[in-house]
């Protein structure tokens, strides 16, 4: 019953055809994201060693200059004497130079999913807008931080927006997210999430802050491994995208509802009850297994209602 109000949804609750030329967001929703992102939040801690060359506050894998020490080594031609190890050179004799950690900027890295299972909304926006707005909300928070921004969008094929900084970054990014959606096409060959993410793997620099916005409609056990290595090398976090039609049908509906794996019509007004109690538990069990997927690689989960203006409360 889930996956069949999935594909009722694709195939009836569908953009309007004026939408299919219209820009997600307008100029006013986009100010006012940017005007969100400037206010002040908490530093976020970061758990893993910076790979990027950018230099920041993050603690990165190269030694030099940075404010940590980490360890001393012999005098070598050229080294700079305000660095010297004069306790340790004193005990053996020897010039000793003081090695530090160096500190880096991470880069912020964004995966939005545009496919065709998020261009669905049963009250106010689509939860592909939703996206967007999570998106653009990000981008301009990212370059409050001075990071570099870069991600991919997921349509029926890939899009991806090189690392960039600044307002480049930025509008790379949202031409991409915010651009108008095609039509819905059934005999599209969508890329799978576990596809994207596993070519994420050899091509980002350790130490990234990875945001996926998706409804990981299609999260399998398969996608495990590669979420874990992710976790290893990057600070991951998942933000789920979802409609409350979902999550519970509504009640008193008397809507058909189109099973094409059964080649059947559902009436939700027939035994009502049962087939609302049969949806809220698979749903739960989706939704759950989800959760549990992305909490057992201590990867941050967040759920999102398409619907929910104050986004900003709920991304860490």
């Amino acid at each position: 019953m889930f996956n069949t109000l999935h594909k009722f949804v694709n195939t009836v609750l569908h953009l309007p055809s004026a939408a299919i030329n219209t820009p997600l967001l307008d100029k006013i929703s986009i100010e006012k994201l940017r005007h969100l992102a400037e206010i002040p939040a908490d530093k976020m801690p970061h758990y893993h060693e910076v790979e990027h060359r950018q230099y920041g506050d993050m603690r990165s894998v190269y030694r030099g200059y940075g404010l940590d020490y980490e360890e001393s080594r012999p005098y070598q031609s050229g080294d700079e004497m305000r660095f010297m190890n004069w306790r340790l050179s004193a005990r053996s004799n020897e010039f000793y130079m003081k090695v530090f950690r160096e500190e880096r900027r991470p880069s912020v890295f964004i995966l939005v999913d545009r496919r065709q299972s998020m261009r669905f909304g049963s009250r106010t926006r689509l939860k592909v807008t939703q996206a967007a707005r999570i998106s653009t909300y990000l981008a301009f928070r990212a370059k409050q931080q001075n990071a570099p921004i870069g991600g991919v969008v997921l349509n029926e094929t890939t899009e991806w927006v090189p690392e960039t900084n600044g307002e480049a970054g930025i509008y790379a990014l949202l031409s991409q997210t915010n651009s108008p959606c095609p039509p819905i096409n059934d005999e599209a060959n969508e890329l799978s999430l576990d596809h994207t993410l596993r070519l994420l793997l050899n091509m980002l620099v350790r130490g990234s802050v990875i945001y996926l916005i998706s409804d990981f409609h299609d999260l399998t056990s398969t996608t495990h491994p590669v979420l874990l290595q992710l976790s290893e090398e990057h600070q991951v976090h998942a933000i789920n995208v979802h409609d409350k039609l979902e999550r519970k049908l509504p009640a008193n509906t008397g809507i058909n509802i189109v099973n094409p794996e059964a080649n059947e019509d559902i009436y939700l007004g027939d035994h009502e009850n049962i087939i609302q109690g049969q949806f809220q538990q698979r749903s739960d069990v989706h939704f759950e297994a989800i959760r549990t997927a992305f909490s057992q690689f201590n990867i941050s989960y967040t759920e999102i209602d398409a619907e929910l203006d104050a986004i900003e409360r709920f991304i860490s």
